[in-house]
């Protein structure tokens, strides 16, 4: 028998390749469905839960992905441990389990079973990847000479002719990828030497199944907070934030505005990010009446003695600084799966915080080029003496955990920030 299944989380992995007993890097399970056909393809067993969050909050970014929010998880959620139970009844008595990018479900999964100190039973039997499997027979174009792998929609249409939207339902991918398996099987894309059946099982199955395999019909939209009836919406609550702290505020007369200065700013060494000539800056801020201004470049200090010069003959302060790509892991490291970066707004307070910048520009290029120039929290800690960081654009740290992951984890990015540079840190309003 095969069980095919899908979840959705709380996010994405940090790392892809990290084990399941790294319970910090895997996301927490939102949904769980599964379908369980035998071995002609009949349906024996449909499941679709909810999990009851343990202590964390669904982010919003991933609500806008599979609409279940932390309100609805906890009113119609189901214990995690009454699932995973559930779930190992159905595998006990499964051949393989099923997936489209199968690994990916099956980590996720497993650190849940990890966090329960329960052995993840898709650790004892086999693996079916719809995606790796149908990739020759996809043929979609990638770099180099090989293939891409398909996207669950991109095979959907191969096999079907109809275009099959990834409702982000578990349940719904799960009745997608059943029928692609099925037909993956009906049409001799999968060998029986991967289904470990024999020719005359593979005969039955074509006899079963002459034509091909048609959806169930079963659960195919998304969940959507409209469903919700009795908690407020996560927009609502928002609004709620937002007026509240529109209303506290104190507003300036038009002659009590305090000075302005520009502390994050691109100039033409932002590849594709900024366009203005770092010779232009100095008269622009004059013109403005501006007193000081600072340049923070991508992950270089190219422009920099170009804008000193240019200010300086302008009567304005330079403010030195880069914004930096600070590696998720290691600078160091330079597996493919790592390499993200989150970005930080450094500025030199003074001539020694110049020379530190100087120092972590150089060994960004020197130790931590992959894709990027990296610095890492080694550098940082040893380097960070008379340098303002700010936490910079929704590619920083604590922005990226805010929409990707929890509040909590964007706290904990904060006092790390705090810890190294104390009072030089800031939180960055665009």
């Amino acid at each position: 028998m095969y069980l095919i299944f899908d979840t959705e989380t709380t996010g994405l992995p940090k790392s892809y390749n990290a084990p399941i007993s790294d319970s910090d890097n895997w996301p927490r399970m939102v949904q769980l469905a599964w379908q369980v056909h035998d071995i002609n393809g009949k349906l024996l067993e449909v499941k679709n839960y909810i999990i009851k969050p343990e202590g964390y909050e669904i982010p919003y970014e991933t609500v806008k992905v599979h609409g279940i929010t932390t309100e609805r998880a906890k009113k119609q959620g189901v214990d995690l441990i009454t699932v995973l139970k559930e779930f190992n009844e159905s595998v006990a008595n499964c051949k393989f389990v099923v997936g489209h990018n199968v690994e990916f479900d099956n980590n996720i999964i497993g650190a849940e079973f990890y966090r329960k100190q329960i052995i993840s039973p898709t650790e004892k039997i086999g693996s079916i990847d719809t995606m790796k499997l149908s990739t020759a027979f996809c043929a979609i174009p990638g770099r180099g000479k090989g293939f891409k792998y398909p996207k669950l929609q991109q095979l959907h249409e191969k096999l079907f002719g109809v275009n099959f939207e990834e409702a982000h339902n578990a349940a719904a991918d799960v009745e997608a990828t059943t029928r692609c398996f099925l037909e993956l099987i009906r049409i001799s894309v999968i060998s029986i030497t991967t289904l470990q059946i024999s020719a005359e099982e593979l005969k039955k199955f074509k006899e079963a199944n002459p034509n091909p395999i048609k959806a169930i019909g079963l659960n195919t939209q998304p969940y959507s907070e409209e469903e919700i009836t009795e908690s407020e919406s996560v927009e609502e609550k928002e609004s709620d934030i937002v007026s509240e702290f529109l209303n506290n505020q104190i507003p300036f007369k038009d002659d009590e505005i305090p000075p302005f200065t520009h502390l994050h700013v691109h100039t033409q060494y932002s590849i594709l990010d900024g366009m203005t000539k770092v010779k232009m800056i100095g008269d622009k801020a004059k013109k403005d009446g501006q007193t000081a201004v600072a340049i923070t470049d991508h992950g270089n200090m190219y422009g920099v003695k170009d804008f000193h010069n240019s200010l300086t003959k302008a009567g304005i302060k330079p403010i030195l600084g880069m914004e930096a790509y600070v590696a998720l892991n290691s600078r160091h490291d330079k597996n493919p799966a790592n390499k993200g970066n989150y970005h930080l707004i450094l500025l030199a307070k003074n001539e020694a915080g110049y020379k530190n910048l100087m120092r972590l520009s150089s060994l960004a290029f020197s130790e931590g080029f992959y894709h990027k120039p990296k610095i890492d929290w080694e550098l940082l800690e040893k380097y960070h003496e008379n340098i303002i960081a700010t936490s910079a654009c929704l590619g920083g740290e604590i922005s990226k955990k805010l929409t990707t992951s929890t509040y909590e984890e964007a706290e904990k990015a904060a006092q790390k920030f705090k810890r190294v540079f104390g009072d030089d840190f800031y939180i960055e309003l665009q």
